[in-house]
């Protein structure tokens, strides 16, 4: 449902002030902080042998709490000391420590996605990737050492506290739908990729129109395209822009920027048939057929947004994407 999604969006210029509004830190340092999250998310995620959807739901799970606390705050941003001490009554509170935010992330996560894991299990992979947060610092007498049988069953109380922290955080809404994106973005690339493939049966007018169109042999780029689109929504999930767009938006977009990417160049007869096939995948209809709701194809503005997004995290992170 587009409303449904829409309410949980919030505006660009929205997320632009957040370094100052809710962290009052720089930019740079924001985004890094989130970098940090989401790498631990997947250093532990892998170590757990989880899918790429519960991988991908984490990141976003901790992506919005952080849109509403503090980095480097000491407890959410809307409780009080107070609240906060209660919250962890009878043991002592403790700061509010965004590694755990993430292990938590990725412990709901796996019980959104059907991929869930003991806690037990999360616990001893988070020792093994994040000794720090234990005081072990690299080449100390501890470093490789094996956790005590009371500090794994503090660390499972403090996660599973943190994993009620988070469903209070974002209101019990838990629908991420990052795998809609990556579906989305994988059966408009394939759509594209046959449309050459299709006219081999047709007049030769009609070969003619797509060799026109820009789309000659595009099909045989489909299967680089589908590994370099994959890794442009794997990597959209270290930004803000699960924040500002939906997931057929965001999949839209990175088909839009990996066409550019290829140097494909066409006039707008090939996109209105990718706007169709994408109006087509977001049209729920009852059992009459008849339409329930709809999505309209995102502006050229937004899909040009979404590419710029892409390419500034790129130039941040002082890396190109993956390439097959």
């Amino acid at each position: 449902d587009p409303t449904t999604r829409a309410q949980r969006l919030l505006s660009k210029e929205a997320i632009q002030r957040m370094p100052s509004d809710i962290h009052n830190l720089p930019a740079d340092k924001v985004n890094h902080y989130r970098y940090l999250g989401c790498e631990l998310i997947a250093r532990i995620g892998e170590g757990l042998r989880m899918y790429q959807p519960a991988l991908s739901c984490a990141c976003v799970l901790f992506t919005r709490f952080y849109s509403r606390n503090g980095f480097d705050a000491q407890y959410p941003r809307e409780w009080g000391e107070k609240e906060w001490r209660d919250f962890w009554s009878p043991r002592n509170a403790s700061p509010l420590d965004k590694r755990v935010v993430a292990v938590a992330s990725l412990f709901l996560a796996g019980k959104i996605e059907d991929n869930p894991k003991k806690v037990g299990d999360v616990v001893k992979q988070f020792y093994a990737c994040c000794q720090d947060y234990f005081g072990h610092h690299q080449g100390s007498q501890h470093q490789g050492s094996q956790m005590s049988v009371d500090q794994q069953n503090a660390l499972k109380r403090t996660i599973l506290l943190y994993e009620q922290l988070l469903l209070q955080e974002l209101e019990f809404d838990m629908i991420v739908e990052a795998p809609v994106a990556l579906n989305q973005m994988a059966l408009l690339l394939k759509y594209i990729g046959r449309i050459e493939h299709r006219c081999d049966d047709e007049p030769s007018d009609a070969i003619q129109q797509m060799v026109d169109l820009g789309v000659e042999d595009l099909h045989r780029e489909t299967i680089d395209m589908l590994s370099v689109a994959k890794e442009f929504v794997k990597d959209s999930l270290l930004t803000t822009l699960w924040l500002q767009y939906d997931a057929p938006t965001i999949a839209i977009g990175i088909v839009w920027m990996t066409l550019k990417w290829y140097g494909f160049q066409f006039d707008k007869g090939l996109w209105e048939r990718v706007e169709k096939q994408y109006k087509e995948l977001n049209t729920k209809r009852d059992h009459n057929k008849q339409v329930l709701h709809s999505m309209d194809v995102p502006s050229i503005a937004t899909m040009e947004d979404i590419g710029e997004q892409m390419v500034s995290y790129y130039i941040e992170r002082k890396r190109p994407p993956t390439l097959p």
